[in-house]
């Protein structure tokens, strides 16, 4: 019997780490091509044609999203232009939430390239987005 409840616990603890290393990406994150940022699968923004503008600048290779009156936005600065699937690519992500302005440098993997759509991934920091450039 002691054994038992030896092996339930630790079965409980398994799953229960199991849980928390779980990848914060959703399912549909890739399936859908609306401009937004997710940060620890939750979205934070939520691109909107009728209250936010888009900008790109390839020269800076800078993608920005943002309420008309740039209270809410992300922004993107990538060190080179995504070009590929599966492509490693360090950048500079910043977003707000309320009041608070974040900002992060990571390395996004290109999960999916669409059109003028770029999907990018960082599983460290569990932040995903959907850019789009302007041509």
């Amino acid at each position: 019997m002691k054994q038992l409840n030896i092996i339930s616990t630790i079965l409980s603890v398994m799953m229960l780490a199991c849980s928390c290393q779980e990848e914060s990406l959703s399912q549909s994150f890739v399936e859908y091509g609306n401009l937004r940022i997710e940060i620890k699968g939750f979205t934070t923004f939520l691109y909107d044609p009728l209250s936010c503008q888009v900008s790109f600048n390839r020269d800076k290779c800078e993608f920005r999203v943002h309420s008309d009156n740039m209270s809410d936005f992300y922004s993107l600065t990538l060190d080179e232009f995504p070009s590929e699937a599966g492509m490693k690519v360090s950048g500079t992500v910043s977003w707000t939430t309320g009041n608070n302005l974040h900002n992060k440098k990571t390395t996004f993997e290109v999960l999916k390239l669409e059109g003028d759509k770029v999907w990018l991934w960082s599983s460290k920091n569990r932040i995903a987005l959907v850019v789009r450039s302007l041509e």
